[in-house]
């Protein structure tokens, strides 16, 4: 403290004793200078109206209609009258403020209605070879048993890993109606929307900063954190069989038999198991992974070739003109499959244009130019 402060102090308490030291409240405590109270109802009008918006957007907007003065306020004014009303944005992506409506805590009455997928950091692993691995853990989890229908640990968070995740879970707990997903760039995919819709599984997706609604596998990651990954504290891992195997043992034995608070005593495999048979089965054929394709129309050229990845894919030479539709694998492209109409006409190949140009055609590259 300065000198002069405490001298201040010293004065005031001989006048007045301890009381007058005490702080006395701003007269105008509670009364806005920079903003009328006509001001403040329609800035508080605007951001109940679209809540989306930043407080440049809102203020903008009410120097256009004149309820505001150039010069007369400030950003961090607006800020203080919104956060007063808990409509700042801290508050609004929180859901203090309610935007679209009510939002209600909610449960399927059956199994397999609808699934919640989401990816998650796992683990680092640290290979034989002295190397680091990241790792990615992809589940899905059943909104009114809580099981996790299938989960497993992947190099990277990418397509491919979501959908052999899909894949397995299809094929071990049946396909369910819905699956809810955030709004990752795996989740955003059209190839996976050809797959649910292969299916006849229903798509959705979290609105932006609505990660609480799917709070019931933020949990499950929440206690895959805390009790598994401790066991690998003790007894770690060096590779991602491994670490899948030791994963799968612990969610079979120990996850899936315990009690759920919020299941009555149940345990997510009791609550599943209850009404097994009314569940829908994976398709019965012999060859799943077709449903996984990916479908898009292509019309074959006069050269007999296709346009698909930024590459050319040789067809037979009379589906020239024709307009086809490509199944292919947009992964690993092991299968390029051509269609017309529902019939399958054999399969596509990549276009090696030097194998060609040795080979004896009877088109113009052998025309005498002389």
């Amino acid at each position: 403290y300065a000198p002069a402060t405490i001298e201040a102090w010293c004065y005031r308490y001989r006048d007045g004793q301890f009381a007058a030291l005490h702080t006395k409240p701003r007269a105008d405590k509670g009364t806005h200078k920079a903003l009328d109270p006509a001001a403040t109802e329609a800035l508080i009008t605007l951001r109940r109206t679209h809540p989306l918006l930043t407080v440049k957007a809102l203020s903008a907007q009410l120097l256009r209609q004149g309820i505001l003065q150039p010069g007369t306020f400030s950003s961090s004014t607006l800020q203080r009258r919104l956060a007063e009303v808990g409509l700042d944005r801290r508050s609004l992506r929180a859901g203090a403020a309610l935007i679209d409506g009510p939002t209600k805590a909610f449960e399927l009455p059956l199994p397999n209605l609808l699934w919640m997928a989401d990816c998650m950091h796992g683990p680092p692993l640290t290979l034989d070879t002295g190397l680091t691995q990241s790792t990615y853990l992809f589940a899905l989890l059943d909104d009114c048993s809580r099981l996790c229908v299938h989960a497993q640990f992947y190099p990277h968070e990418r397509l491919e890993c979501f959908l052999d995740c899909l894949r397995q879970a299809l094929q071990t707990r049946g396909v369910p109606d819905k699956l809810y997903t955030d709004n990752g760039a795996a989740f955003r995919s059209q190839h996976l929307q050809i797959v649910c819709a292969n299916l006849g599984i229903k798509l959705l997706h979290a609105k932006p900063y609505h990660s609480w609604s799917k709070g019931k596998i933020e949990r499950f990651f929440r206690t895959v954190q805390t009790q598994f990954h401790a066991t690998l504290v003790f007894e770690p891992v060096s590779a991602l069989d491994q670490l899948n195997r030791r994963f799968w043992r612990w969610l079979e034995t120990n996850y899936h038999q315990r009690e759920h608070g919020s299941l009555a005593g149940q345990s997510p495999a009791q609550r599943f198991a209850t009404v097994g048979p009314t569940l829908r089965a994976a398709p019965i054929t012999p060859d799943l992974e077709r449903l996984f394709l990916m479908r898009l129309p292509r019309r074959v050229r006069k050269d007999a070739t296709i346009s698909l990845g930024g590459q050319l894919w040789e067809v037979p030479v009379h589906l020239r003109g024709q307009i086809l539709t490509v199944h292919f694998d947009p992964i690993h492209w092991t299968r390029v499959e051509l269609w017309l109409g529902d019939r399958c006409l054999g399969h596509a190949h990549r276009c090696n244009k030097h194998l060609n140009a040795q080979l004896p055609s009877s088109n113009d590259y052998e025309r005498d130019w002389s």
